[in-house]
């Protein structure tokens, strides 16, 4: 097998549009995410159906991307775009890190408490909105 031969094909892009009822109208975007330099054109996009609630990710091309974002009637309140989180239609701002403790209890250990630390980030909206993601 030649080199070319053993690399597993690329998947094609689809359009924005639920595979079970068919709809391109009753959809939820939720993130899209470049390929990278490569990818040329294409994003991941990630949507649910607010139909059936079938939730999708695959490859699109970012201009049939565009195009729906411009007609789409729902929007996720954050969507995620590349690296940006994006709520009120800009990007959320750095707020600053926090380390958040969460503690949990184990059956038969003597009903102690063990705890985990999760360093995050607090992003900020100019609406006020804040959001803590894992950093």
């Amino acid at each position: 097998m030649s080199p070319s031969n053993s690399r597993r094909p690329l998947p094609q892009p689809r359009q924005l549009q639920c595979e079970t009822c068919g709809t391109e109208h009753q959809l939820t975007i939720h993130a899209v995410t470049a390929i990278g330099t490569a990818g040329g054109d294409l994003v991941t996009v990630s949507y649910t159906c607010n139909d059936c609630n079938l939730f999708q990710e695959h490859l699109a091309y970012a201009s049939d991307v565009a195009a729906a974002l411009h007609q789409v009637r729902w929007m996720a309140k954050v969507i995620l775009f590349g690296d940006d989180y994006v709520h009120c239609g800009f990007p959320m701002e750095e707020a600053g890190f926090e380390v958040e403790r969460l503690c949990y209890r184990i059956a038969n250990a003597g009903g102690g408490f063990n705890a985990v630390c999760l360093p995050t980030r607090v992003l900020r909206c100019q609406c006020g909105f804040q959001l803590e993601v894992p950093d």
